[in-house]
């Protein structure tokens, strides 16, 4: 079996990649954000830039953004990152969450905390995800996941566990080189967390905007 400590390092060290002073970076604000049950989608496509302007996240309506201050996204709905200036560096959507999904990986474990919950992907990066030191990544890990169960208390354990990554085959993962998604890629893929529960809410928040709040996604 691989090491847990080993797999758990790939896929959050991305995570204290340097800070960008140079940007005031923004999360989209999709239309439609209300939170959206049920684990059923559509084949993974690549989001479409959406129209956003260069600042902190702001609600375009009552309703976008929750109790904690972060986006609600239903599946399906287009997200994004902007640089200062306005221009689309990443759009990423999250197609499905799918629950208690089977295990096709060549270690397959039963979860540690209950559940696989497996999210399926698209992410495009535009040639504008660079900064004055040279080009970013973009990753979406366990390390950036929070799971907020349906009591709303936030679960304090490891998402990532040893079993969660290897669930799957490396090749269906998102990013699972550990090399992150880079300028002017298009990349599908799932990630796999390890849950104490069936439903309730996902939270994520990438180091790029990890100041400015994050998005949520409920199943």
């Amino acid at each position: 079996m691989i090491p847990e400590s080993l797999m758990l390092e790939r896929h959050t060290r991305l995570k204290f990649a340097r800070s960008l002073s140079v940007f005031a970076l923004a999360a989209t604000a999709g239309l439609g954000l209300t939170a959206c049950g049920g684990a059923t989608s559509s084949s993974p496509t690549a989001p479409s830039v959406e129209s956003i302007a260069p600042s902190t996240p702001t609600p375009t309506a009552a309703g976008n953004k929750s109790p904690r201050g972060n986006l609600i996204k239903k599946l399906g709905d287009p997200a994004g990152i902007t640089n200062k200036d306005g221009k689309p560096m990443v759009n990423f959507t999250v197609n499905s969450i799918t629950p208690d999904a089977p295990c096709t990986g060549p270690y397959p474990q039963a979860p540690q905390n209950g559940h696989f919950v497996v999210l399926d992907v698209a992410v495009e990066t535009t040639p504008d995800f660079v900064s004055s030191q040279g080009p970013l990544t973009f990753d979406m890990g366990p390390g950036m996941m929070k799971f907020v169960g349906k009591n709303g208390t936030t679960y304090n354990g490891n998402l990532g566990t040893g079993p969660a990554y290897t669930c799957l085959p490396d090749t269906q993962m998102l990013s699972a080189n550990g090399r992150g998604i880079g300028p002017a890629e298009k990349v599908t893929g799932k990630v796999v967390l390890d849950v104490p529960d069936t439903t309730g809410t996902l939270i994520y928040t990438n180091y790029l905007i990890s100041n400015i709040g994050g998005w949520e996604y409920n199943f």
